[in-house]
């Protein structure tokens, strides 16, 4: 019996060892490949780092979307993306195994390349075509405004492009360019590509591969539905000055009846000074200050305190406010002072622009609760940045050419707000997502939200379905990638402007009264039954009804 319980402990020790650890699928994969089927290791090519290599052109995936990894795996399989190496390896994947490896790299620490490119092009394209784009001759938005902040990438469709090695980089331009690579949503980076020439795909390549890459991966966050609001809403707007009573009765004209600017003369739009010939000195540190409060409203510290939502002045008036028909700054400068019936008063552009703030930045939810004061840093900046803009346009030309946003009528069938649903799932939740909350990166606005708690309140112009049908008909997808109808566009204002946003700070407490007082034109839904599940407009809480799921 002793011997018997001698011969069995070695068994029994043997036993109690822990199992090795089996390497997860997608290291597996990723750093040995699979030999049996002849699959080689990605890290062959792609870096034990995932960072890429710039002598055979191979991508960063390293800290990439997991999604858009999977996709690209996808594309490869299917053709979209034609490489002979990878297409043979992605025909051999599972799903499973797809989801694996991309899981594994989305994980990694990203650790770009920072390469050089040997024939250097000209920096200086580079940088305006990544920061800024070319919006009134191309109509090219900035490389930064679908992919991130110094191209740091967002989610599953913005890749990042940051520390991508310069070779990879030109090759994809190139690719996409040629017609070689598709797959990308809404063809948006095969109508980017064709539009730029050799010189300006190697100086935007080489900008980019510059950039350092963030510490972390996959940086992306969509704004939530709250579930409280942060703040009360205001008891009231100031009321109409003493000396514009009257005014409507004695044939003033009224700037909300003026229409979008004329077509533009011989001489073509009105064009602002270059970003390049900034003024020096405490003046043309004030400009800048504007300008960069009005890209980074919701964040910068001197505007923030009165931003209660989601949303930047640039989300409306594209290109910084200099682009003609999207309601540019120059021509706001040249329009006021003008009597306007919505607040009943002559305003200048200083009470115009705290209208924006109450409105379309819901300042009654902010940390201040009020819009800033008449002389605020925050006012004197964006006017100096409005008044540079405007250097040299003719004063008092309320109509100037390129004004607002070009008036489109209403198609003769009118709007359908649930037709509107299916072509926002199409072509709007790629970047706005299926909720319309809108997508930031590390905080930094990046797509704004287009209803729910953190857009535009019920007080703000773009709730107007014409104004809106306006902006997205002329504007939108960025790009011009695809171009939406007249319909396509009534349509999608109508089902956007169905959906609960914040209360209007004109709010009486009664929605009916409310509503008699302050709306009911033709194009404003508020305090009407919402096409899409018949709750009164105005009544519900953002904060928990953030409109329903396209279907």
């Amino acid at each position: 019996m002793n011997q018997l319980k001698r011969l069995m402990l070695p068994v029994v020790f043997c036993c109690s060892m822990p199992a090795q650890a089996e390497t997860p699928l997608g290291q597996r994969l990723a750093t040995q490949g699979d030999p049996n089927r002849g699959i080689p290791a990605c890290s062959s090519c792609h870096g034990p780092e995932g960072s890429g290599n710039e002598a055979i052109g191979s991508a960063r995936l390293a800290g990439q979307s997991t999604l858009y990894l999977q996709r690209q795996i996808e594309n490869f399989r299917d053709g979209r993306r034609a490489n002979p190496l990878m297409r043979p390896w992605a025909e051999q994947l599972t799903p499973a195994e797809r989801v694996a490896v991309s899981d594994y790299y989305a994980a990694l620490a990203p650790v770009g390349q920072t390469t050089t490119p040997t024939s250097a092009p000209n920096p200086a394209i580079g940088t305006d075509l990544a920061l800024f784009g070319d919006w009134p001759d191309r109509k090219l938005p900035s490389c930064i405004q679908c992919h991130g902040p110094s191209g740091q990438g967002v989610g599953a469709n913005f890749p990042a492009l940051a520390g991508q090695p310069y070779s990879y980089l030109l090759n994809q331009l190139t690719a996409w360019a040629q017609g070689t690579r598709s797959g990308d949503p809404l063809g948006m980076m095969q109508h980017v590509a064709s539009r730029l020439t050799e010189d300006e795909m190697r100086s935007v390549a080489a900008y980019f591969a510059a950039q350092l890459v963030a510490s972390t991966p996959e940086g992306i966050a969509l704004n939530a539905p709250d579930e409280t609001s942060p703040g009360a809403a205001l008891e009231s707007l100031p009321a109409p000055s003493p000396t514009s009573t009257g005014l409507q009765s004695e044939h003033i004209p009224n700037q909300d009846d003026i229409p979008a600017g004329r077509a533009p003369d011989t001489q073509g739009y009105f064009k602002p000074p270059s970003r390049h010939d900034r003024p020096e000195g405490p003046f043309g540190e004030m400009v800048a200050l504007g300008e960069a409060i009005f890209t980074q409203t919701d964040t910068h510290p001197e505007s923030a305190p009165h931003v209660g939502n989601g949303l930047t002045c640039r989300n409306c008036h594209l290109d910084a406010g200099r682009l003609a028909n999207a309601a540019p700054m120059w021509a706001a400068w040249v329009s006021y002072p003008a009597y306007r019936a919505k607040s009943n008063r002559v305003d200048t552009l200083t009470s115009r622009l705290q209208g924006c703030f109450s409105y379309s930045m819901n300042a009654q939810d902010s940390v201040s609760g009020i819009p800033p004061d008449a002389d605020s840093k925050t006012i004197v900046a964006l006017l100096s940045y409005v008044y540079w803009l405007a250097t040299g346009a003719p004063t008092g030309d309320r109509s100037i050419p390129g004004r607002g946003f070009s008036d489109i009528e209403e198609p003769a069938e009118g709007y359908d707000a649930k037709r509107g649903a299916t072509l926002y799932r199409q072509n709007c939740a790629i970047c706005h997502g299926a909720r319309g909350a809108g997508t930031r990166k590390d905080d930094i606005p990046i797509f704004p939200p287009l209803w729910g708690p953190k857009s535009y309140n019920w007080g703000a112009g773009m709730h107007a379905l014409n104004t809106a049908a306006a902006f997205i008909r002329h504007n939108m997808p960025l790009g011009g990638s695809i171009e939406l109808t007249d319909q396509d566009a009534w349509d999608l204002s109508a089902f956007i402007n169905s959906q609960e946003r914040p209360q209007d700070p004109r709010f009486t407490g009664d929605l009916a009264e409310t509503a008699q007082r302050y709306h009911g034109g033709r194009y404003d839904l508020y305090g009407t039954p919402s096409p899409l599940d018949g709750h009164r407009l105005g009544e519900g809480t953002p904060a928990t009804t953030s409109g329903p799921r396209p279907h």
